[in-house]
């Protein structure tokens, strides 16, 4: 089963960056004024996105996400970011939870280079998965281990619907997106007035990445423009 069996509408990541370019250009962006940031988890095979960074100027991007790829730099990322806009600029955020596909089909793992076998893939959302499938697993929670709690604590929320699900891991992912796309927005309102007369572009979705000798895929689920006044 291939990626596009799992997400038929995936781009990869080449048609990914047309497909930005392009819109932007549309929505009347000048990419040498606009910045970039991702909320997306901070798993380093998500460094393949990284490429996007000379669409814009930089260096690029400044990263809200943690692990999962909820935005736990908060408001105090989104004002930090607000204020590094360049003059009569925008900026560009791309957001959303990552899942693997493997070389055979199979979601949640891929083969990173220099390893023999394959490896979980969003490890955080798939350790997430297995605190609510054994509830008395989960501990308190600690400020060593302070956004696994957090990812613990969204998915125990959606418990039943996600141990519903035929896919629990896909699922898993699902309820990721929700969960971040919901936090962007609500910190993009929270901190408006740092916003006001800057225009942004958001696109959510799921990253989908493939072995390491393959090239990763996005499914794009939102893209909106936001002009504050």
């Amino acid at each position: 089963m291939s990626v596009k069996a799992h997400y038929p509408k995936a781009l990869q990541i080449r048609e990914l960056e047309q497909k930005i370019t392009s819109e932007l250009n549309l929505q009347g962006f000048i990419l040498s004024r606009t910045i970039w940031g991702t909320s997306i988890c901070s798993d380093e095979v998500n460094n393949s996105f990284n490429i996007f960074s000379r669409l814009f100027v930089g260096p690029g991007p400044f990263r809200f996400g943690g692990i999962s790829g909820l935005p736990f730099t908060g408001k105090t990322g989104v004002m930090a970011f607000a204020s590094h806009i360049p003059d009569k600029g925008g900026a560009f955020i791309l957001y959303g939870p990552h899942i693997g596909v493997s070389k055979e089909g199979k979601s949640g793992e891929i083969l990173r280079q220099r390893q023999d076998s394959n490896s979980t893939c969003c490890g955080s959302l798939i350790a997430g998965l297995s605190a609510i499938q054994n509830p008395s697993t989960i501990g308190e929670e600690t400020a060593s281990d302070y956004q696994q709690a957090q990812v613990v604590k969204m998915l125990n929320a959606e418990r039943d619907q996600i141990l519903s699900a035929d896919d629990q891991i896909k699922e898993v992912t699902e309820k990721a997106y929700e969960k971040i796309h919901t936090q962007v927005k609500e910190l993009i309102h929270d901190c408006k007035d740092a916003l006001v007369g800057k225009k942004l572009y958001l696109m959510g979705g799921i990253v989908i990445n493939t072995n390491w000798d393959e090239e990763d895929y996005f499914d794009i689920r939102n893209s909106e423009v936001i002009e504050l006044t």
